[in-house]
């Protein structure tokens, strides 16, 4: 049985699903990667790879690659909108981006190929996961100045998780089941 977002509980509770990466071009991908390693071991939370989230479906490895496949895509080059912060796990500290059309389409090319799942709506790329009072969140938000306005994202991961993330164990178990480089 499938839940409303898709996905397909296991033994524990927890659901397994794919969920559909953005990852940054270099060298902004590694700066992104210095700050989440920075803030992560500050705040004693779960290091992750830096990427903003396209779409979370039920859990299916066979044709991830067979949906990555299909696409067709350009790099995709995003404007930054600010640094925000919120209560949800995955969104302690994050940095919101302007959508446009070339995301758009992205995301119209991965409907088409994956009929159901949940899209982005708010495309960010999150800094730090873990429950903090909202007052160290906001003053984080106001510090953090990033260097550039936009940023390119270059390639697709798919990636095997359980859902809902709430934790270091939820993050640590992500795996990678396909990757795609976008076209030049």
């Amino acid at each position: 049985m499938k839940g409303r977002d898709g996905a397909r509980p296991s033994r524990t509770g927890k659901k397994y699903a794919t969920v559909y990466w953005l990852i940054p071009a270099e060298p902004k991908r590694e700066l992104f990667c210095e700050l989440i390693r920075i803030l992560a071991k500050q705040f004693d939370a779960p290091p992750f790879e830096p990427h903003l989230t396209l779409l979370v479906t039920a859990e299916d490895r066979q044709t991830s690659k067979q949906i990555l496949e299909q696409i067709d895509a350009s790099l995709i080059q995003l404007r930054l909108r600010e640094i925000s912060f919120s209560s949800k796990f995955t969104k302690t500290l994050f940095v919101r981006f302007k959508s446009n059309n070339a995301l758009k389409k992205l995301i119209v090319d991965l409907r088409a190929a994956k009929s159901r799942g949940k899209f982005v709506r708010d495309p960010h790329v999150s800094l730090l996961y873990k429950k903090i009072p909202m007052a160290v969140k906001k003053e984080l938000a106001s510090t953090i100045r990033l260097p550039f306005k936009e940023v390119v994202f270059d390639s697709i991961k798919a990636v095997r998780c359980h859902l809902p993330v709430r934790d270091r164990a939820d993050v640590k178990a992500w795996r990678i089941i396909a990757a795609k480089s976008l076209g030049r």
